[in-house]
Protein backbone atom coordinates (compact mmCIF):
# COMPACT_ATOMS: atom_id res chain seq x y z
CA UNK A 1 0.00 0.00 0.00
CA UNK A 2 1.14 3.57 -0.84
CA UNK A 3 0.12 6.75 1.00
CA UNK A 4 -0.10 9.91 -0.73
CA UNK A 5 -2.30 13.32 0.71
CA UNK A 6 -3.24 10.77 3.40
CA UNK A 7 -4.94 8.30 0.62
CA UNK A 8 -3.87 4.35 0.99
CA UNK A 9 -4.18 2.98 -2.43
CA UNK A 10 -3.79 -0.49 -3.66
CA UNK A 11 -1.46 -2.38 -5.00
CA UNK A 12 -4.16 -4.80 -7.52
CA UNK A 13 -8.02 -4.25 -7.41
CA UNK A 14 -9.56 -7.13 -9.24
CA UNK A 15 -13.10 -6.98 -10.75
CA UNK A 16 -15.12 -9.64 -12.26
CA UNK A 17 -18.42 -9.53 -14.10
CA UNK A 18 -19.48 -5.89 -12.64
CA UNK A 19 -19.90 -4.00 -16.08
CA UNK A 20 -23.70 -4.61 -16.69
CA UNK A 21 -25.36 -1.68 -17.09
CA UNK A 22 -29.32 -3.50 -16.55
CA UNK A 23 -27.82 -4.75 -13.03
CA UNK A 24 -24.91 -2.41 -11.85
CA UNK A 25 -24.54 1.18 -12.94
CA UNK A 26 -21.03 1.73 -14.86
CA UNK A 27 -20.32 5.28 -13.57
CA UNK A 28 -19.81 4.14 -9.51
CA UNK A 29 -17.52 1.31 -9.97
CA UNK A 30 -15.03 3.60 -12.23
CA UNK A 31 -15.41 6.49 -9.32
CA UNK A 32 -14.52 3.71 -7.02
CA UNK A 33 -11.65 2.29 -9.36
CA UNK A 34 -10.31 5.97 -9.70
CA UNK A 35 -10.39 6.52 -5.33
CA UNK A 36 -8.67 3.72 -4.71
CA UNK A 37 -6.03 3.59 -7.43
CA UNK A 38 -2.78 5.12 -6.46
CA UNK A 39 -0.04 6.01 -9.15
CA UNK A 40 1.74 2.26 -9.18
CA UNK A 41 -2.06 -0.05 -9.19
CA UNK A 42 -3.34 -2.14 -11.68
CA UNK A 43 -6.74 -2.89 -12.04
CA UNK A 44 -7.78 -6.01 -13.88
CA UNK A 45 -11.22 -6.44 -14.77
CA UNK A 46 -13.23 -9.23 -16.53
CA UNK A 47 -15.41 -7.55 -19.36
CA UNK A 48 -18.00 -10.54 -21.40
CA UNK A 49 -20.14 -8.75 -24.44
CA UNK A 50 -23.50 -8.59 -23.50
CA UNK A 51 -26.01 -6.44 -25.87
CA UNK A 52 -27.20 -3.21 -24.02
CA UNK A 53 -29.33 -1.53 -26.46
CA UNK A 54 -29.00 2.25 -24.92
CA UNK A 55 -25.13 2.17 -25.14
CA UNK A 56 -22.01 0.64 -25.50
CA UNK A 57 -20.91 -0.32 -21.91
CA UNK A 58 -17.20 -0.86 -23.02
CA UNK A 59 -17.30 2.29 -24.57
CA UNK A 60 -19.03 4.27 -21.79
CA UNK A 61 -16.68 2.29 -19.63
CA UNK A 62 -12.96 3.58 -21.55
CA UNK A 63 -14.59 7.19 -22.31
CA UNK A 64 -15.65 7.80 -17.92
CA UNK A 65 -11.95 6.11 -17.14
CA UNK A 66 -10.43 8.36 -19.60
CA UNK A 67 -12.36 11.45 -17.40
CA UNK A 68 -10.77 10.04 -14.76
CA UNK A 69 -7.19 9.85 -16.20
CA UNK A 70 -7.31 6.36 -15.90
CA UNK A 71 -6.21 4.25 -19.54
CA UNK A 72 -7.60 1.07 -20.58
CA UNK A 73 -5.85 -1.77 -22.06
CA UNK A 74 -7.25 -4.97 -23.24
CA UNK A 75 -5.04 -7.79 -22.49
CA UNK A 76 -4.60 -10.15 -25.59
CA UNK A 77 -5.87 -13.75 -25.78
CA UNK A 78 -2.25 -14.58 -26.57
CA UNK A 79 -0.94 -13.03 -22.86
CA UNK A 80 -3.89 -15.03 -21.66
CA UNK A 81 -4.07 -18.87 -20.35
CA UNK A 82 -5.53 -20.74 -23.18
CA UNK A 83 -7.88 -22.53 -20.99
CA UNK A 84 -9.29 -19.61 -19.69
CA UNK A 85 -9.42 -16.86 -22.93
CA UNK A 86 -12.40 -16.91 -24.74
CA UNK A 87 -13.54 -14.54 -27.66
CA UNK A 88 -16.53 -13.23 -25.51
CA UNK A 89 -15.47 -12.34 -22.15
CA UNK A 90 -12.55 -9.78 -22.74
CA UNK A 91 -9.48 -9.04 -19.64
CA UNK A 92 -9.37 -4.89 -19.52
CA UNK A 93 -5.74 -3.73 -17.72
CA UNK A 94 -6.63 -0.33 -15.81
CA UNK A 95 -3.78 1.73 -14.75
CA UNK A 96 -3.53 5.75 -14.05
CA UNK A 97 -2.43 7.82 -16.44
CA UNK A 98 1.47 8.90 -15.78
CA UNK A 99 1.32 12.57 -15.30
Amino acid sequence: DEEENNNVFYDVILVSDCVLPKLYPIAPLVDAIDELAGPQTVAYISYEYRYYPEYDPKEYFVNLATQKGLIVKTVPLTMQHPIFAVDDIEIWEVRRKNV
